[in-house]
């Protein structure tokens, strides 16, 4: 029954409590596989619960709260507070710091003497709220009310108790320790600042050791220890990591600020001038603005702004020019577009990042709800949740465009240059573009992000695993899904591992589909059937789910999903192949194909139904009649691909002219500057949500409207601060290739 009990102390499924040895990204994705087995799991508690006798451990655990509540409502009487101070006595034997004896002890008579402050103190505790049946087992408390006492002995620090509610930490460990917390019963406590957490553990168990397990004695299966305490320090020292990044930053906006003054005073403003003024810019440092991503060019996945300056006099003045926030704001704010351009990329770029954060604004927060017990089960019986629960695929989306792209663009330049390319500078181009904005980002947010926010669940300690030191390497080099995926840093830039890993691997069928198209596509086929087929095998062999979720599969198949199916580049290459495929038809009718409206027709049918099977195809499964082993496997071989292929029929119809009013919505002009975006927004978008779940202050009640109010939150904040992370990382560095690489050309000639 213990285990039951441990089982359903577990809807602390994100990273609001991840203290962990894991890093935060990849604990909620691991643990959305989990969600419908502690569903069934709580449900079934909740019932013992309520049908049970008292000898069973759970309705003991509910009774002693009723037999506490008379103490807790009397704790201002002096005969249990007179008792409080007679067990302090003996808890230095209980390795608790002196000084924090000292000020619990001046706590307690606090209360005695019936003062203001130890009144707060008392009631920023965290108790038992509505709901308690419901399993809503993260009591805060008030972080604010704890923080703000001070007096001359000591100030009010919040700490947070875990409480396993298992004799061994073999049964506390039967939960979803892939979170990398101890389930149970979580609860805010406000102590001294001289306190640690080990110090509060310690109190706790002396405390309870003589008073509430003599009051309830136990039968071997439950306990009311207190297991990891986690409290929030005052005033974190920068240490020197920290140091580096801040100075480092301050050069690097001294760079931005002073580019900009020159740009606006030397560039921009003799613009408006007389004749003298403008023969003066023109000679001496006239460039103009240009959007390049046409031809040529392999697009940065993501649709990242392809932006270039032209000559200028000098090459340091133009490397200086990259910097500038003005010429950078309005190359990214563009709408132009240069001819052969495939116009409604934009529109399929943001949609697809916005499903993203759609996706992970339910993923990421949803550990944070008090309701979710009631709100979980009728949120996934829903179709409507299925766009958000599905929203996995998006990412295939962003796969199938990267690929599209690279195969049309690539093409074109090959066949202009007769078959011709610097394939060094196929690689260093893309690099370039890809690195200098997520190493940047990532410089910044691993050292500096702990200490930027703070609430009952911050992690003071840093969000990633050993502040990326073992792991950073394997981002730079984009290895990190392969190896270390597990204590991978930035779990998300998974996505950019495989996206440069098929990058590699794609002149191996861009240059037959170039030389000889037969090959070339047979080429296509043999990886596209190499990756279904390895896809199809792990699944049956380690017996996993259709989707994190569950559905189907095994236990062992389910913690699997994550690390050896979802993020591997020999699963996930299809829809990049199907992409390449559509490319190299675009290229060859070079957009232009009349289709019979009749067969345009059934092309926008089927390929509707294929996209709407794949995001609303497991609500079932999901809803208690799982897949097989083997139809789950099929599923996992064949979804992405279907996906890909409905995606790929979308451009190419609009492309060609037969896309309708589909292709006017998807061009819209407005979808040009927010597509160029959606690199640096896909980089940022889960800081934003770890920020705001994390310094939370109290639990959130999930409804429908809130969880549209928090997303339509996330994307404007998102994208306003990609706009900020291109200005600064992104937009000046692909100025700078501009300049360097123009220049040598230049000479050359």
């Amino acid at each position: 029954m213990a285990r039951v009990v441990i089982l359903g102390l577990l809807w602390t499924i994100c990273v609001s409590l991840a203290y962990g040895q894991k890093d935060a990204y990849s604990n909620i994705m691991e643990g959305m596989n989990d969600i419908p087995d502690r569903l069934d799991q709580t449900r079934l508690l909740r019932s013992q619960i309520m049908k049970s006798d008292y000898s069973k451990p759970a309705v003991r655990l509910f009774s002693m709260f009723s037999q506490l509540s008379p103490l807790y409502r009397d704790n201002l009487l002096a005969s249990p507070l007179q008792d409080v101070l007679t067990i302090l006595d003996s808890i230095p034997q209980y390795n608790v710091s002196e000084q924090c004896l000292n000020d619990t002890e001046t706590y307690v008579e606090g209360l005695l003497g019936r003062e203001m402050w130890s009144f707060r103190m008392l009631d920023a505790v965290g108790k038992p709220p509505s709901g308690l049946l419901n399993f809503d087992l993260n009591w805060y408390g008030s972080y604010d009310e704890c923080t703000n006492i001070t007096i001359p002995a000591f100030r009010g620090k919040y700490c947070s108790v875990n409480f396993p509610l298992a004799k061994n930490q073999q049964a506390a460990n039967t939960g979803n320790m892939a979170l990398g917390i101890t389930p149970g019963l979580n609860i805010g406590v406000c102590v001294p600042d001289s306190c640690s957490g080990q110090d509060v553990t310690n109190l706790i168990n002396t405390v309870f050791s003589i008073t509430v397990d003599q009051l309830i004695p136990s039968n071997g299966s439950i306990t009311l220890d207190a297991g990891v305490t986690m409290c929030q320090e005052y005033d974190l020292e920068l240490d020197t990591k920290a140091i580096v990044v801040l100075v480092i930053s301050c050069l690097f906006l001294t760079l931005l600020v002073v580019a900009t003054m020159y740009d606006l005073i030397f560039i921009q403003w003799p613009k408006n001038k007389t004749s003298e003024y403008e023969e003066l810019a023109n000679g001496i440092a006239a460039f103009t603005h240009k959007i390049r991503g046409q031809e040529g060019e392999a697009q940065p996945l993501l649709g990242s702004p392809d932006v270039g300056v032209v000559a200028a006099p000098g090459m340091l003045s133009q490397a200086l020019l990259a910097f500038s926030v003005y010429t950078n704001a309005c190359k990214i704010l563009n709408t132009q577009q240069g001819p052969g351009s495939i116009t409604c990329l934009n529109g399929v770029r943001f949609l697809s990042m916005s499903w993203v954060l759609l996706g992970h604004t339910f993923a990421f927060g949803i550990g944070t709800a008090d309701n979710l017990l009631t709100f979980l089960p009728d949120f996934i019986r829903s179709w409507s949740s299925q766009a958000i629960l599905n929203a996995l695929v998006s990412v295939d989306s962003f796969f199938t465009i990267s690929g599209l792209l690279l195969s049309y663009l690539v093409l074109k330049e090959m066949k202009k240059k007769e078959g011709k390319l610097n394939w060094g500078m196929f690689y260093f181009h893309r690099f370039w573009r890809l690195t200098p904005p997520y190493m940047l980002l990532m410089m910044v947010y691993v050292p500096l992000f702990r200490y930027m926010f703070e609430g009952p669940k911050w992690l003071q300690n840093g969000f990633e695993q050993n502040f990326c030191s073992d792991t950073w390497w394997t981002n730079l080099l984009y290895v990190n899904n392969l190896v270390k995926s597990k204590q991978m840093c930035m779990g998300w830039s998974w996505y950019l591992a495989n996206d440069m890993q098929f990058f590699v691997v794609s002149p191996l069928m861009l240059l037959p589909l170039f030389f000889a198209p037969t090959i070339g596509l047979i080429v296509c086929m043999v990886f596209l059937l190499a990756a279904l087929i390895t896809a199809g095998v792990i699944s049956r062999v380690e017996e996993m789910p259709p989707t994190m979720l569950g559905g189907g599969g095994t236990a062992a198949g389910s913690a699997a999903y994550f690390n050896d199916y979802y993020i591997t580049p020999y699963c996930r290459i299809g829809t990049y192949i199907v992409g390449i495929i559509t490319g190299y038809i675009l290229y060859k009718t070079e957009c232009r194909c009349r289709i019979n409206r009749y067969v345009n027709l059934i092309g926008w049918l089927l390929a509707a139904v294929v996209a709407c099977s794949v995001v609303y195809g497991l609500h079932d499964p999901v809803n208690g009649h799982p897949l097989s082993v083997d139809v789950s496997a099929l599923y996992n071989t064949t979804n992405r691909i279907a996906w890909g292929a409905s995606i790929c029929w979308v451009i190419f119809s609009c492309a060609t002219g037969n896309g309708g009013y589909v292709n006017t919505l998807l061009s819209w002009k407005a979808f040009i500057p927010l597509s160029r975006l959606t690199y640096c927004g896909y980089l940022i978008h889960p800081i934003i949500m770890f920020g705001f779940y994390f310094s939370h202050q109290t639990p959130i009640h999930f409804t429908y409207f809130s969880l549209i109010m928090i997303y339509l939150g996330f994307l404007c904040l998102t994208f306003m601060s990609a706009f900020l992370l291109s200005l600064a990382f992104e937009a000046p560095f692909m100025g700078l290739e501009k300049v360097i690489f123009r220049r040598e050309r230049s000479e050359k000639k």
